[in-house]
């Protein structure tokens, strides 16, 4: 007899080789396969054309799910003017669901045949021929200030309590550093830079109840009516 501890089944020593190659078998199956494809893309939030979200997530049918790139898509989306944010997830065994956050306008600027909105960052997204009802009208300059005007004119609409939003008519931001605001019955709002913008917001309500025709919150802790 040989000594050495006796050799088990040769079976056993096969079990973890055989197990593996099964796993690997397995997700190659799964990552090639169209078995576990995707049948369905469902998109969920906003009022954007499903058409248009699903031609920019680019997931085409029979994808294998393992292979659909979440962040991938998501960067897609993102380039999509109207879409503020969205979330991708994948519902086993073979759907994919989209959930989008539209922009939200706080104005609109007029441009060439017709009008682009504006959401709180200054983003421009969407046309139109005419402006929507209860939006007022974003003014900027042109050329190099343009930006700068727009991002700063939009959020000083972002920062506004919704009172005084809706009772707005135009915001003039033609110099960043010296905001007007005009009311539809004609009153005006001085509100000077960007800086202060919340405590600026939070005195109108108050300051606009007393009669006059110009409100200037340039300087919040001093504001005037004439």
């Amino acid at each position: 007899m040989r000594g050495g501890a006796p050799r088990g089944p040769v079976w056993r020593r096969w079990l973890l080789p055989g197990a593996l190659a099964v796993v690997t078998v397995l997700v190659l199956v799964l990552y090639f396969s169209p078995l576990l494809g995707v049948r369905e893309v469902r998109v969920t939030g906003g009022s954007i054309p499903e058409r248009d979200v699903l031609d920019a997530a680019g997931v085409e049918p029979g994808t294998p799910m393992l292979r659909v790139d979440e962040s991938a898509v998501r960067e897609r989306l993102a380039r999509v003017p109207a879409v503020a944010d969205v979330a991708v997830e994948l519902s086993w065994p073979s759907e994919v669901l989209l959930r989008v956050v539209e922009r939200a306008p706080q104005g609109f600027l007029a441009e060439p045949g017709g009008v682009r909105l504006v959401d709180a960052s200054g983003v421009l997204f969407g046309r139109a021929q005419q402006p929507p009802d209860g939006l007022p009208q974003l003014h900027a300059a042109g050329g190099p200030q343009r930006a700068e005007g727009v991002r700063t004119g939009a959020a000083v609409l972002a920062a506004l309590p919704r009172d005084v939003h809706a009772q707005l008519r135009a915001v003039h931001a033609e110099k960043p550093s010296d905001i007007h605001l005009v009311l539809q019955d004609g009153r005006r709002i001085h509100w000077g830079d960007a800086a202060e913008m919340q405590r600026k917001a939070a005195i109108l309500p108050t300051l606009l109840s007393r009669s006059g025709d110009v409100y200037d919150v340039t300087t919040p802790a001093l504001p005037t009516v004439a």
